[in-house]
């Protein structure tokens, strides 16, 4: 009898575990990766509120610096450099003589040309009091029709004469202020091609003369991401030779064409160099280039993404309760993943701790992002 009743409360206890155990089964999920967790553990988790708003996508590209104005200064007279005002590296303006190239020919020129235009205008005041004296004497009966329109002729011609003689002056007064070799912008000498006693002829180089205060850089934008590209869009640029010191500029020109050869569109971003114009031209620049934001876009972190037989979920949380929601994505902008469907305005989305949940399960929310 004693050993009936062992046995009967070792089978009692075996049934106990058993259905304690099954208990336990029923209190069990899976997650993405095939865990089993306990469905009766309180999850710690961090989450998002989902709202509209911008995303951002930073891309990686490298130039040169040039300067948006430059000129290359060419001698526009022939003669011998008689004197050299400035020198490389010198600071100029627009109103600046940088050389002086042997005038006593277009002075010479242009002082004749003068006196041509003095007597032609005399001509033309003469030719004005006849025509005026013989309108008199024609009303008069005192001469002739033809005499009078001799005097009108008279008149025109010398008019088209002092143009003539004006035209000359001009062309060689421009000659003689040729000579005085002077820079249309202002800016830095950069380039220096001539010495006293060069001998020059026009459309010889002389000098070359940067603005350092404007610059810009070209590169190309991948035919994928130029509609990503705006004018206006912001872009973090970095010099090596600089100590990799930050500056900042934006995209003023986008190409409407790509390159034949490459296929990529190409782009100018411009930017203010310092005050002191540290930044010089030539320097190799690495780009961080802002893609245009997507205005009123709902999206989460790639990282909140989850897995499962090749759909994809999102953990929303109701009542405490995180469950597995399959979403449709509309593409990726940098790291945010864009949401066409499956969560809405006003949901709140697990962002941490998704590798310890199943299909839905109690969750703590620890901070929300």
């Amino acid at each position: 009898m004693k050993i009936d009743f062992k046995l009967r409360i070792l089978f009692s206890l075996m049934i106990a575990l058993l259905v304690a155990g099954c208990g336990e089964q029923q209190q069990t999920d899976q997650t993405a990766e095939g865990i089993e967790v306990d469905k009766s553990v309180v999850v710690p988790v961090e989450a998002m509120i989902v709202k509209p708003g911008t995303v951002t996508q930073k891309i990686g590209l490298t130039g040169v610096i040039i300067p948006v104005n430059a000129a290359d200064i060419i001698a526009e007279v022939s003669g011998k450099v008689e004197k050299i005002n400035a020198k490389l590296g010198d600071r100029i303006t627009t109103r600046d003589t940088l050389a002086v190239v042997d005038d006593r020919i277009p002075v010479a020129n242009y002082l004749q040309a003068k006196s041509q235009v003095l007597s032609a205008e005399n001509n033309l005041n003469i030719a004005k009091i006849n025509l005026q004296s013989d309108e008199d004497l024609f009303k008069h009966g005192d001469i002739s029709k033809i005499t009078f329109e001799n005097s009108q002729l008279a008149v025109k011609s010398a008019e088209a004469n002092l143009l003539s003689a004006k035209a000359n002056l001009s062309l060689l007064e421009k000659a003689y202020y040729d000579t005085r070799i002077m820079s249309p912008i202002k800016g830095i000498i950069s380039r220096k091609y001539i010495n006293v006693g060069t001998m020059v002829n026009p459309g010889m180089p002389v000098y070359s003369v940067v603005d350092l205060s404007q610059l810009k850089i070209e590169t190309g934008i991948a035919q994928n991401l130029i509609d990503k590209v705006r004018v206006g869009s912001k872009a973090e640029i970095t010099f090596s030779g600089l100590n990799h010191q930050k500056f900042y500029g934006v995209v003023r020109h986008i190409s409407p064409q790509a390159d034949e050869a490459t296929g990529v569109f190409k782009i100018e971003i411009h930017l203010k160099n310092t005050p002191d114009n540290k930044i010089l031209a030539g320097m190799a620049a690495d780009i961080d280039l802002t893609l245009t934001s997507l205005e009123e876009t709902i999206s989460v972190p790639d990282h909140a993404i989850v897995t499962r037989n090749g759909d994809e979920y999102v953990y929303k949380i109701e009542n405490n309760i995180a469950k597995m929601v399959k979403i449709k994505s509309g593409g990726v902008f940098g790291s945010m993943v864009l949401i066409d469907e499956g969560i809405s305005e006003g949901d709140q989305v697990v962002v941490v701790g998704m590798k310890n949940l199943g299909i839905d399960t109690k969750v703590r929310v620890e901070r929300v992002n």
